[in-house]
């Protein structure tokens, strides 16, 4: 066993030790190398045995691939001539990529030039024949080796192709810049690291034949570029090219504009591209663009004063996951005292006073530690420990990497894999490995206190709010590793967790309105893990989720809403319900987020007060305003208590008849307020006239029993005298005039402004419908009634009730009507209106799900008929219009005009429909969009809502109920 190489150390103290396991393995590979090692250095003290080499490549089958490939290099490598081998190869490639013009060939030579590097490399470190820092050199600078070629090698060919002019021999002037960041930038590369690349390009300045193909040319010459290196061969793949921290990496193509990236940078770019920019470095294109760009980002990177506003931000990015109780699949990256403790550690103290002392800006992290200290920011033995500690760490994971050629950070998995890992690492035993870990990691820990870092990082022990946690690990849940967070969304439930994940990202690069803000990303970021959590609990959490997106991505640029929900955590719960119960009130709640409010009022979920109060209110609330204003008070008032309404019923603190009598006492309200400020309106521009007017209600708002989608059936209706004019300078006959003030009416009920609209009208029910004056005079009515009704606008009329407008005036307006209605009438005329009627809705509308209640035969529609028409048919016992299914079924039951288990059975079958419908109603604009397979959200709560066990014994209860008033309407 070799132990007396210059450059072992604590984490790896000698070449590997032996995996008893594999033996058989490794005897065969001791024939197989033996004739490529130097006999003449065979009996010295430091020189290698063919069982040496051959326990490195048992340990290491990636490390075995290359020495096939590439065996006449051993005994030179091991006689400590790897940086001459590494120079050959870069003369070799260089000159192979100048003459090659054949894709396929240069994939073929990227990759035997990466391959031929990495064996060097790590059979130099593992035969302790180099130091660290030479090893971060020579991978480094054999990956911008290979970017720098590819990128020639392209614009060659594009040169060819009559795309552009031949290019200079170091691109001066190409129009493409290619930086490497993270590691690459840092000089500091992995063993098999992704390439971090952000690549913009000049549309203005660049040899193109035809500038106008600019965008479309940069980006295909990107592609082609992650192609050429990345893409799986044969031979293996070159270097893997992660663009993801290119600005919005989910929203922008792969190469962007120079004036897109400067604004992206300049306005919305967050703390940590700040920080991915201190080791960002032109590598390939326009080398001297490149630096120009950098210049001009400089006041983003660098900030004139002590940058402490970076602090929260970093509060994130600072975070350390707890103390791993094991050691298996310990992450020497992100684990407690690992690299990223150090990276950071440096990298906050760089942008804090990098903006007032230039010489901090070093991107390589040993000499950012230097400079820190010789700036007395740390000490002198913090800088050359953590240096130290640092350069501990990072041969770890580049041994780590070198078994599988994976970019991979954790400790292997189980017991046994481990203990070979720390024979590969020169240890004897495992647990000599993690104890040296373990004193490595305390001391970082140590080593990066600070006085300025100290408060952010305590008051991160408690600020854990984007911290998710499973199976005794914590990510981040927007900065960690993009694959990690995928496994945890996995984990929870969600079957599309690269979607999800995916989202995650586009909302914290700012992609969308409501996250622009720094805060509001970081708001939202401290609430997307209880959020994702509640979403996961649901049946379908990926359809829970998506509706979560449509809700946010479609919020405006404001963190209200984020405020609100991350000082009230149960209201994010109940806005996840929401969301996934409810697609309607989902829309109301993105047009008018605040609506949530609200809630924090005590009062919220007591019952609304009745018609009276709400138009006293409203008539507090618009006093002295003028129309606009008024207006929209009237419609945010409404809206509120809408939203408090139906909120209360989803939540199931209320009942369908509680909801029925809310809605419907708003509804009478809004009337009676924007009718009254319609009256004022018509009167300032017209003046008053000698008359009355007032509004009769039909449908559900005639009978008080509004769903939370139901429009207004209304009839106007005025008395004048033949000549009354109105007294103002531009005065109107009665006629014009009422009719003028319905048009008002129903516009301002009906039309969109920025607060929406209060209601949907409906006027078809006026005498001669459509074709009718909107305004119908008094005295036309009682003729219309007398003389030329239908019968089945008779079973309208069944509903008619007086809402609003002049008291005197409701008697007068509702006699007619009653004296028309409440008169018997022939039972086979009304069975054949109803009959006929039937037809017509049958002709116009059928029903395409289950769920549509009112169009399925012996549905509410065909129920609600067939009410009215027992109502007509025996209307002498009733006094007035207006009444309820329940109330008319119980009169006729009282009076024996229909036999008490029908009515019994017709009464409870419009309790279930009518229940189940305001459920759908609540949930849904429109039954047209439900199918007949219900979200499992909107099931459960239909059953709650109905009080049954589940949403299919909710279906065959409709049917046996649908069943019973077919069989009903065919006896009467």
């Amino acid at each position: 066993m070799v132990t007396t190489q210059r450059h072992f150390d604590r984490i790896c103290p000698s070449i590997p030790y032996a995996n008893p396991d594999k033996g058989e393995l490794a005897s065969a590979l001791v024939a197989e190398f033996a004739p490529y090692l130097d006999a003449n250095n065979a009996n010295t003290d430091d020189s290698f045995s063919p069982t040496d080499i051959a326990t490195i490549f048992t340990h290491a089958p990636h490390l075995l691939f290359l020495a096939r490939r590439f065996a006449d290099d051993i005994a030179r490598i091991l006689a400590g001539n790897a940086a001459d081998i590494i120079n050959e190869a870069h003369d070799k490639f260089r000159q192979s990529m100048r003459h090659i013009d054949d894709e396929n060939k240069a994939m073929q030579t990227i990759r035997h030039f990466r391959g031929r590097v990495s064996f060097a490399a790590a059979l130099a470190d593992i035969a302790g024949l180099t130091i660290m820092e030479t090893q971060f050199t020579w991978l480094s600078d054999a990956a911008t080796c290979a970017v720098q070629e590819t990128a020639h090698f392209l614009m060659r060919h594009a040169a060819r192709r009559g795309l552009a002019k031949p290019p200079q021999d170091n691109l001066s002037g190409c129009g493409w810049i290619i930086f490497a960041v993270g590691k690459l930038g840092a000089e500091e590369l992995n063993y098999s690291s992704d390439i971090d690349l952000i690549i913009i390009h000049d549309p203005d300045a660049n040899p193109l034949n035809d500038p106008a193909t600019a965008q479309a040319f940069y980006v295909a010459q990107t592609r082609a570029l992650v192609k050429l290196l990345s893409a799986a061969t044969a031979d293996g793949i070159g270097w893997r090219i992660d663009l993801r921290l290119r600005p919005d990496p989910g929203a922008t193509a792969v190469s962007i504009q120079i004036a897109a990236a400067l604004g992206y940078y300049e306005s919305i770019a967050r703390t940590w591209e700040r920080a991915a920019f201190i080791r960002a470095r032109p590598i390939a294109g326009d080398i001297e663009a490149g630096y120009a760009f950098l210049d001009e980002i400089q006041p983003f990177i660098w900030r004139r004063s002590f940058d402490y506003t970076v602090m929260d931000d970093m509060r994130t990015m600072l975070r350390r996951p707890p103390d791993s109780s094991q050691w298996t699949e310990f992450n020497l990256k992100t684990g407690h005292g690992g690299i990223r403790t150090i990276e950071f550690f440096t990298h906050v103290l760089q942008l804090v006073f990098g903006g007032r002392e230039p010489e901090i800006r070093q991107h390589r992290t040993p000499q950012a530690l230097h400079m820190l200290a010789k700036k007395d920011w740390i000490t002198s033995a913090q800088a050359n420990g953590l240096i130290a500690l640092y350069t501990l760490l990072r041969r770890a994971e580049h041994r780590l990497q070198m078994i599988a050629d994976q970019q991979t950070h954790s400790l292997p998995r189980d017991d046994v894999s481990l203990i070979n890992f720390a024979r590969f690492m020169g240890h004897e035993s495992a647990q000599s490995l993690c104890d040296t870990l373990a004193d490595i990691l305390s001391k970082v820990s140590d080593m990066t206190a600070h006085d300025l870092l100290d408060g952010i990082l305590a008051a991160n022990i408690s600020d854990t709010s984007n911290l998710v946690k499973e199976d005794n690990k914590t990510i981040d849940i927007f900065l960690e590793d993009q694959e990690q967070l995928v496994t945890w969304l996995n984990s929870i439930g969600f079957e599309r967790p690269t979607d999800v994940a995916t989202a995650l990202s586009g909302w914290i690069a700012g992609r969308i309105p409501a996250t622009r803000g720094e805060r509001s990303r970081m708001l939202l970021g401290r609430l997307m893990p209880e959020l994702l959590r509640q979403l996961a609990k649901g049946t379908q959490p990926d359809n829970a989720f998506a509706a979560l997106a449509y809700f946010i991505e479609e919020l405006p640029a404001s963190v209200q809403i984020f405020s609100l929900l991350d000082y009230n955590r149960h209201l994010a719960r109940l806005l996840c319900d929401i969301i996934v119960l409810s697609p309607r009130l989902t829309q109301i709640l993105k047009r008018n987020p605040m609506l949530f409010e609200l809630l924090l009022y005590k009062e919220f979920f007591d019952p609304l007060p009745n018609a009276q109060t709400i138009a006293g209110d409203i008539r507090k609330i618009i006093t002295g305003q003028p129309v606009e204003d008024a207006l929209d008070n009237i419609k945010r008032h409404t809206r509120e208590l809408r939203f408090r309404a139906e909120l209360q019923a989803i939540s199931l603190s209320s009942d369908r008849a509680t909801l029925e009598r809310s809605l419907s006492a708003i509804a009478d309200a809004t009337t009676q307020t924007v009718l009254e400020l319609a009256r004022a309106d018509m009167e300032r521009r017209h003046g008053k006239i000698a008359g009355m007017c007032g509004i009769i209600a039909l449908g559900r708002l005639g009978i008080a029993q509004l769903t939370a989608t139901s429009d207004l059936d209304i009839l106007f209706v005025y008395d004048a005298p033949d000549a009354a004019r109105s007294d103002g300078t531009r005065s109107l006959d009665a006629t014009s005039y009422y009719i003028r003030l319905t048009q008002t009416f129903v516009s301002w009920l009906t039309t969109q402004s920025a607060e929406g609209a209060l209601y949907e009208v409906d006027l078809r029910l006026r005498p001669e419908g459509s074709a009718g004056a909107v305004a119908t005079p008094l005295d036309r009515l009682a003729h219309y009634i007398d003389t030329d009704i239908w019968l089945w606008e008779k079973l309208a009329l069944t509903k008619a009730r007086f809402v609003a407008g002049d008291d005197n005036l409701s008697d007068m307006a509702m006699k007619p009507i009653h004296d028309a209605i409440n008169q018997a009438h022939n039972r086979d005329d009304v069975m054949a209106s109803i009959t006929d009627m039937r037809k017509r809705m049958a002709a116009s509308q059928t029903a395409t799900s289950k769920w549509q209640l009112r169009l399925q035969t012996g549905g509410l529609g065909d129920l609600d008929l067939l009410i009215q028409g027992l109502r007509l048919i025996h209307g002498d016992h009733f006094v007035k219009s207006g009444q309820t299914v329940a109330e008319i079924l119980a009169l006729l039951t009282t009076d024996k005009l229909i036999d008490s288990n029908d009515a019994n059975i017709l009464a409870d079958a419009h309790m279930v429909m009518g229940n189940a419908q305001h459920a759908l109603r609540l949930s849904m604009e429109s039954t047209r969009t439900i199918n007949d397979a219900l979200p499992p959200a909107l099931g459960q709560f239909l059953s709650s809502w109905l009080d049954m066990a589940d949403v299919n014994q909710v279906a065959v209860a409709l049917d046996d109920i649908r069943a019973s008033v077919r069989e009903i309407m065919t006896r009467l």
